[in-house]
């Protein structure tokens, strides 16, 4: 995929879970803890599609062109 089709099918995952989050019948009953999780594991979703076709996420370059720090140097 094209870094275009990335970023496509990134804002059409964003839509839908943000109707998802704003229909209230589906996720009324949540906390904001369970959103503030689903957030996070969509986020990690998004991670993770975005390295599986060789972009970086967060920069949207290659990963062969990516500068982005890495989680274990965000540890130190």
């Amino acid at each position: 995929m094209t870094i275009f089709e990335l970023r496509q099918a990134y804002h059409c995952s964003l839509a839908n879970i943000r109707g998802w989050l704003g229909d209230t019948s589906l996720s009324g009953q949540l906390t904001a803890l369970d959103r503030l999780s689903i957030l996070d594991a969509w986020h990690q979703e998004m991670v993770e599609f975005f390295e599986k076709h060789h972009h970086c996420f967060a920069c949207n370059r290659p990963l062969s062109r990516c500068h982005c720090p890495q989680d274990a140097e965000l540890l130190e």
